[in-house]
């Protein structure tokens, strides 16, 4: 495999070399060699190869089949013909996950940290016609027993810490199934003179939506200086319309190895603004920076993008884009902590059960993915709430502040050509917001990681086009009825405006269960959690103490049971928890995010999707929930019991721009066989609006679960949503 890599880019080197633009650029994904590299005294980058394991690149190297902990040394040979003067060799690394070491024909050219960004190497000087790239790449297990995890030292987010993930949050072995390894394509690109390394595309509205334009900054390096054409093409790339393009002479600087920008405007008069599932179409363009002499191109980098505008309203008032108010019902979604193993078409896969499930937007938690769910994402017109890669606590020197402005930085400019991205989201849960911390570490204090915290809010807030979210607050995150409380504090007032976590564990169905837990450890004797046979299922993330104490949810008389009493709780929380604050729509809440969409691995979390992509009862319930247009059912409380009367209220919320006249609301509520209360009423249904329609008062006559109906049909009495909340009666204490 590796002489077939150096056949076919020796064979498209000669092909360029005779072509009359000169950038190019090559793969060199395949069959690399690998060697552990835990031993700082191997110098992997000299030496045979020969008894080396293979390995695929790009893979993270666990899901190539490798579990490892620590540093790899990587190997490949690549062979190209002469290449003529005045051509720059850059070599292309999409994502090294964490340190790079890179080694080129014997020298040492770059060290790199960081696991998601895009960075160049030049080795334009040590080009040969036979090549070896060595590439030393450390992700490290961090000491739990010094910094771990309430002082880590990688910026990793949920990748080296989080409750979904192998071994959990706060157990020895939360490390576990390393997400190390060349994960992202490598590449050799040629150029001539000079190299754009990126190309940074922000919309203008200084002139107003009516006048749109683009600002583009372009990342070069020259190793002399040099008078160019600079030309900015923007083309329709999901819709015919209009081209758009501006020609500038630019003098490029000798930029040594530190790479220069250049800015430029370029004005769309009549262009198609990008806009969100239910709002339009989400139109975007092919964007393509030129640098071009007398003699040809000298390098072409190509981004896509979309124009649209995105303001936060004070007050509460709710977000605005392109000057429409927009709810956002949203999810959080991790695809997997392996990046390498999501393709677009497994992210297009999981949008595709998003989208049915009526969510319009996803928070990117804790971390930064893989570029193709961008991708996804802009051409769908799904709306992105992107976290910074921070989770919990980090070391709070300023040298690793220092580090993690400078990867807020890059992952600003790397990714925010995206309009997906609709929000920068900073640190999950700093330290000094969460004082529950203080009983698990000695040495929490409730200033740390503040500065941290600052520092990526401040950096994040250089990027005026999107709404920036200084950090993730424990306020925000609504767990009544999983880690405190009842599902009774689900239905009170909201105290914040976004709420980025609500959500109860589940266990999924039987046969993805079999493939998680052996038939072995089914039944534990007991419910305790300190019943030894837990402990897989414990590492498996389940969490015992919450679905069996907190929320009193019983096992049952057998697995079936389990999972099925588990599947209602859920669905019965997020059902109560997203028609609750979608009631409360702009008073105050502008945005909530249920916990979480899909689980990551083989795991019993808070997914309402399965590994296996298999859909939970609380899907279902959210899919009910999120309905744009929604007859929305507010008990007033969960605690119904009979011969008491109780309360209904009865709403009508539509988020979308769209009314619907001479429209009916008709409603029937039900034990059993019996009828209780049913009935219709007009309503002429505002755009973007929500009202409470009819009070309701309920006896229940037995101890038959409360079944509650609603539906809306439109004027030519055909239903167009429907919605339905059964709750079980409190027994008698005797």
């Amino acid at each position: 495999m590796i002489r077939s890599i150096a056949v076919l880019i020796c064979t498209l080197f000669a092909a360029a070399a005779t072509a009359a633009e000169a950038p190019q650029a090559w793969s060199l994904a395949g069959q690399w060699r690998a060697h552990d590299g835990n031993d700082a005294a191997f110098s992997g980058w000299r030496g045979s190869d020969k008894n080396w394991r293979k390995l695929r690149v790009p893979a993270n190297w666990y899901s190539a089949g490798w579990d490892h902990q620590g540093a790899l040394w990587y190997r490949t040979e690549f062979s190209v013909p002469e290449i003529p003067a005045g051509r720059l060799a850059t070599l292309e690394f999409d994502g090294v996950d964490y340190y790079a070491d890179i080694w080129f024909n014997g020298r040492q050219h770059a060290r790199h940290e960081g696991y998601f960004q895009r960075f160049a190497v030049d080795v334009t000087s040590e080009m040969r016609r036979h090549n070896q790239l060595a590439v030393r790449v450390d992700s490290p297990f961090e000491d739990p027993n010094t910094n771990w995890p309430l002082r880590k030292n990688l910026m990793k987010g949920i990748l080296n810490q989080h409750d979904a993930r192998p071994g959990g949050a706060w157990s020895p072995q939360g490390q576990d199934a390393n997400s190390g390894g060349i994960w992202a394509p490598v590449r050799v690109r040629l150029s001539r003179d000079a190299a754009i390394d990126n190309l940074i595309l922000r919309p203008d509205w200084s002139k107003g939506l009516a006048h749109p334009q683009l600002q583009a900054e372009i990342v070069y390096r020259a190793p002399a200086a040099k008078t160019t054409e600079l030309i900015l093409t923007a083309r329709p790339d999901n819709f015919s319309g209009k081209n758009y393009q501006v020609r500038q002479s630019v003098t490029l600087a000798a930029t040594g190895a530190t790479p220069q920008k250049i800015t430029l405007l370029l004005p769309m008069p009549e262009a198609r603004l990008w806009w969100p599932r239910g709002y339009g179409k989400p139109n975007l363009y092919q964007v393509s920076a030129t640098l071009r002499d007398k003699t040809g191109v000298l390098d072409r980098r190509r981004s896509r993008t979309g124009l649209r505008q995105v303001i936060e309203q004070p007050d509460n008032r709710g977000w605005l884009v392109n000057g429409q108010r927009v709810f956002i019902r949203g999810t959080n979604y991790i695809g997997s902590p392996w990046l390498s193993t999501m393709t677009k078409q497994r992210y297009a896969r999981d949008f595709d059960l998003v989208e049915k499930m009526n969510a319009n937007a996803i928070r990117v938690h804790g971390h930064v993915a893989g570029r193709a769910l961008y991708q996804a994402a802009d051409e769908r017109g799904l709306m992105i709430w992107q976290d910074v890669p921070l989770q919990w606590g980090y070391n709070d020197s300023q040298a690793f502040a220092d580090n993690a402005v400078r990867q807020t930085r890059e992952m600003v400019e790397q990714f925010g050509n995206a309009p997906s991205i609709v929000v920068w989201g900073g640190q999950n849960e700093p330290p000094f917001n969460s004082p529950w911390m203080g009983k698990r570490f000695p040495d929490w204090n409730k200033d740390l990681n503040r500065n941290l915290m600052q520092r990526v809010a401040d950096t994040l807030a250089d990027d005026n086009s999107r709404i920036v979210h200084p950090f993730s607050a424990v306020e925000e995150h609504y767990w009544a009825g999983w880690y405190f409380g009842t599902l009774d504090n689900l239905l009170e007032p909201a105290k914040t405006a976004t709420i980025t976590e609500f959500g109860a564990q589940a266990l999924p169905r039987l046969a993805t269960l079999k493939t998680i837990i052996p038939k072995r450890d089914w039944w534990p004797a007991t419910t305790q959690p300190g019943d030894p046979k837990w402990t897989r299922w414990k590492y498996h993330n389940f969490q015992p103490i919450q679905t069996f104490k907190n929320a009193g949810i019983s096992r049952g008389d057998n697995i079936p049971a389990f999972i099925a009493n588990t599947q209602r709780y859920q669905a019965q929380l997020v059902a109560l928890a997203a028609e609750s604050y979608r009631r409360q729509r702009f008073q105050p809440v502008t945005a909530l995010f249920q916990f979480m969409f899909v689980e990551i691995w083989p795991s019993i979390n808070w997914g309402v999707v399965d590994y296996l992509r298999h859909p939970k009862a609380g899907y279902f319930a959210l899919q009910r929930a999120y309905q744009p247009l929604l007859p929305s059912i507010d008990p007033l409380t969960t605690q119904w019991k009979k011969a008491q009367p109780g309360k209904v209220h009865l709403w009508v919320i539509n988020d979308l721009p769209k009314s619907h006249p001479h429209s009916q609301l008709i409603w029937r509520i039900s034990q059993g066989r019996k009828v209780l209360a049913e009935g219709k009423k007009k309503v002429d249904i505002q755009p973007d609006a929500g009202e409470k329609i009819v009070e309701l008062q309920i006896t229940p006559l037995s101890d038959l679960p409360l079944t509650m109906q609603s539906k809306i049909v439109d004027a030519d009495g055909k239903e167009i949503a429907g919605n339905q909340l059964t709750l079980p009666l409190v027994a008698e204490k005797r």
